[in-house]
């Protein structure tokens, strides 16, 4: 194997919050994890970012709109590159509520959408107690 050819592990950078929010706002698609009977569960889910806050719009009559009423929640979204192996990820823990209408962002552009067909008229919000994030940086 030539010198040129060896492989050096990549290295892990802890994100800013700054930097973390940024990225949150300039997404769309992310996962929401709570945990039922059974244990974790994680699901992928369209957001928005709004004052800092994580919003989703799902069913009213979805089993996550049961568990995400009221409760902690966490949030979570990344970005991969195989072949480089390196990559970002940004995890929110905190607690989700339901938003009611009068309580959403004035603007329908600053509320998400949710991309699956059929009702989606309930909306959650997930105000964050830790925002943290890391990078995996190529050698």
């Amino acid at each position: 194997m030539c010198p040129d050819e060896r492989w050096f592990p990549s290295h892990l950078k802890e994100m800013s919050k700054a930097e973390c929010l940024e990225l949150l706002a300039s997404h769309r698609v992310g996962r929401v994890a709570y945990c039922d009977d059974l244990g974790p569960v994680v699901l992928p889910v369209n957001y928005v970012l709004d004052q800092g806050t994580v919003l989703i719009q799902i069913s009213s009559q979805s089993t996550l709109a049961h568990h995400l009423r009221s409760g902690s929640a966490s949030f979570q979204i990344d970005d991969v590159d195989d072949f480089n192996q390196s990559g970002w990820s940004v995890l929110v823990r905190g607690d989700a509520v339901h938003v009611d209408d009068a309580d959403l962002p004035a603007g329908d552009e600053d509320r998400p959408h949710a991309w699956a067909e059929g009702e989606h008229s309930f909306h959650v919000r997930i105000t964050p107690h830790d925002i943290s994030g890391r990078r995996l940086l190529p050698a």
